[in-house]
């Protein structure tokens, strides 16, 4: 919806959302330490861009929530200081794996490319040839 109408029922929409996170005493899902507006939109039922137009009220909205619920960015919240080193040394451990999948998609890709300059330079002279000749090889 657009236009006032469509202002006053998005607002509603937020309202219930956050109304409800309080009722279940959640968090407001969060991405990079800030709200995850996509997130939130998605489930209140309209577009993020919500958040960036004229309508400032419903970005109010959000930081009120966010200060008053807190942000919940889905990682596992540590009861003891080995839970939190545990926590710590598994996102580090997903992390190296997920880099070495890139270095080896890298090293494939290079390679890829590489083989594909070669082939590329070989039709190039075939091209040639036949623009010279008027023959295939």
């Amino acid at each position: 919806m657009r236009g006032v109408q469509g202002g006053e029922e998005n607002i509603r929409k937020l309202r219930t959302y956050l109304d409800a996170l309080k009722a279940e005493q959640r968090a407001l899902p969060a991405f990079n330490s800030t709200p995850n507006l996509k997130a939130i939109a998605e489930a209140c039922g309209f577009d993020r861009g919500v958040f960036y137009g004229k309508n400032s009220l419903a970005k109010v909205l959000i930081e009120e929530a966010a200060s008053q619920l807190g942000l919940d960015d889905g990682r596992p919240i540590a009861e003891t200081a080995f839970d939190e080193i545990r926590i710590r040394n598994e996102a580090k451990s997903q992390s190296d794996s997920r880099t070495k999948a890139l270095e080896e998609e890298v090293i494939r890709l290079r390679a890829e490319n590489a083989r594909l300059k070669i082939e590329n330079e070989r039709y190039r002279a075939i091209r040639q040839m036949m623009a010279e000749t008027g023959r295939a090889p």
